[in-house]
């Protein structure tokens, strides 16, 4: 589209390009098209994909957190929606029994998958499709391997998502984790953890990052202490828990292992590498 002193402009995906009048493209846009009434025109339809883009994000890794199936129908409603699509496809799924990576879904809701064998597999139509969380998953790199083979990308990260896992036999009478040492105090008191928190998308509240996962049917929410706001507020100690939907606080040895291993990477993510009085393996 023309949009100012002999300039064209184009959104591709969401980098804004611009050329000369049938010229190349240029290595970065001027300022006085940026700010031309179709560049600002450009530059705001350029934050509706973005925007559109972080929600598809947002929804398809609750799904993942969900441990619940998506209807197949609700998947064909989607599927032609780029965003959508780059989200969902190449994800580890389970349909009717059988795993593989989410290669495509019909009009009629029939989902296809490549299973670890690289065959693919034709769901029937309407069939429901569960997103597998990688902690769950026997053999991630088998599905790396396979996803590499055929050139395809997760835009939701599955395979290569951090899991942590609980030892056996730590008993069920702790209640929740407690952190540690001079990098979390340091974090808790700068509000660098805080603003981790946010980076990576965690909800704020009470001085908790939180994050709602369903296991087992049931919804826990994770909760990773941040520190105080306060002036002259606790710093030194920190603590990850697990509540259930009533609020009451989840022993350790109830926790599930998508639970766990979500709080592990939140507290990881915030803090960054800590020691904590845990009884964990990686």
């Amino acid at each position: 589209m023309h949009a100012h002193q002999g300039h064209e402009l184009a959104l591709d995906g969401t980098d804004l390009r611009c050329r000369k009048h049938g010229g190349k493209v240029l290595r970065s846009v001027p300022a006085a098209v940026r700010e031309s009434p179709v560049g600002e025109r450009f530059e705001a339809l350029r934050e509706q994909v973005l925007r559109h883009e972080r929600e598809c994000r947002a929804t398809v890794e609750s799904w993942l957190l969900g441990d619940a199936p998506v209807p197949g129908p609700l998947l064909a409603r989607v599927w032609d929606d780029t965003g959508w699509r780059a989200c969902l496809r190449h994800l580890v799924v389970r349909v009717e029994g059988r795993l593989g990576l989410l290669d495509d879904v019909s009009g009629d809701g029939r989902a296809r998958v490549r299973e670890a064998d690289g065959a693919l597999y034709e769901a029937s139509a309407g069939a429901a499709v569960t997103l597998v969380h990688p902690v769950l998953l026997d053999d991630p790199d088998g599905w790396r391997l396979l996803l590499a083979g055929h050139g395809g990308a997760q835009g939701v990260e599955q395979v290569d998502r951090r899991v942590h896992r609980r030892r056996a036999g730590r008993g069920p009478e702790g209640v929740g984790v407690e952190v540690s040492g001079g990098a979390y105090a340091y974090a808790a008191v700068s509000g660098a953890a805080r603003r981790r928190a946010v980076e990576h998308g965690f909800a704020v509240r009470g001085g908790f990052a939180v994050l709602g996962v369903r296991e087992r049917g049931a919804a826990v929410e994770v909760r990773c202490w941040l520190g105080s706001e306060e002036a002259g507020g606790p710093g030194e100690a920190g603590r990850l828990l697990w509540v259930d939907g009533a609020e009451r606080p989840l022993p350790v040895g109830e926790v599930g292992p998508v639970a766990w291993s979500e709080g592990r990477r939140m507290a990881e993510l915030v803090y960054g590498e800590l020691d904590a009085r845990g009884n964990e393996e990686r």
